[in-house]
């Protein structure tokens, strides 16, 4: 008895641990948002997030904490950030993100320019908490997270949050480009079926109610009489159950007992 409550217990446990899988399984792939190109993604359930219309647009800048920071999402930029045009954001085919430090040698009176990441290393996707998407960045150690929010202005803000450390940073992305669409559901016609059925009522309505119509105006008939028709209507049930028992009559075989 105790061998076979141990199986049990054993076997149902094994079932929860497998139940809490899936369910948490199915739980972060329904919330996932694959990304499909620079500043475009899409969610399980049809409905995406569509940021490419600010590739076109100018580099969005924010001054903070002795910090100013130069983002050009979706496409690869080169952002002169001062009057030298020899800056790590200004050569070779551009960068995505670009920051501008004021604290780094500070003591040697020299500003630092950092390249924060180029759009090849710029991931679309949504956090943990499914709140809002994020652009995330790693170049060189260092970890930038744009956090992306619905804006119903038409105007697109740029800031940078309160720095992490010197190997992370959090910046804020306000934009009706961040916005989640939602697909229009297309109005579905009728089903062929559908069709039939309206068209079968209507065509037997229009059948019995003009006939007895007719019939009233035109013979002066009452009750029964008005029913068009009438002897065909009334030995149709006769008719229907003759056919079905020569149906299954002629599927029955020659048995010796009947013969």
């Amino acid at each position: 008895m105790k061998i076979k409550v141990g199986k049990m217990c054993c076997r149902g446990a094994t079932f929860t641990v497998l139940s809490l899988f899936l369910i948490l399984f199915c739980d972060t792939t329904s919330s996932e948002c694959t990304q499909l190109m620079p500043c475009f993604c899409s969610l399980p359930d049809g409905s995406y997030y569509n940021l490419i219309a600010l590739a076109s647009s100018e580099p969005l800048t924010d001054t903070k904490y002795n910090l100013t920071a130069y983002f050009h999402p979706c496409t690869n930029r080169k952002i002169k950030v001062n009057e030298d045009n020899d800056t790590t954001c200004s050569n070779g085919t551009g960068v995505s993100l670009c920051m501008y430090d004021f604290r780094i040698l500070k003591n040697k009176n020299k500003n630092e320019t950092l390249n924060f990441g180029t759009i090849e290393e710029t991931k679309l996707k949504l956090l943990d908490s499914n709140k809002y998407p994020v652009f995330e960045m790693q170049h060189g150690g260092i970890k930038s997270i744009i956090k992306i929010v619905c804006h119903s202005d038409k105007e697109t803000y740029f800031g940078i949050e309160p720095p992490i450390n010197s190997k992370e940073y959090e910046f804020t992305l306000r934009s009706p480009y961040g916005c989640k669409i939602i697909p229009k559901s297309e109005t579905k016609g009728l089903s062929t079926g559908s069709v039939l059925v309206i068209l079968f009522f209507t065509f037997t309505g229009l059948y019995f109610f003009g006939g007895i119509i007719i019939l009233k105006t035109l013979r002066g008939a009452t009750g029964w009489e008005m029913i068009p028709n009438l002897d065909f209507w009334s030995t149709l049930p006769s008719l229907v159950k003759d056919g079905v028992v020569f149906v299954f009559g002629c599927c029955r075989g020659n048995t010796y007992e009947r013969i």
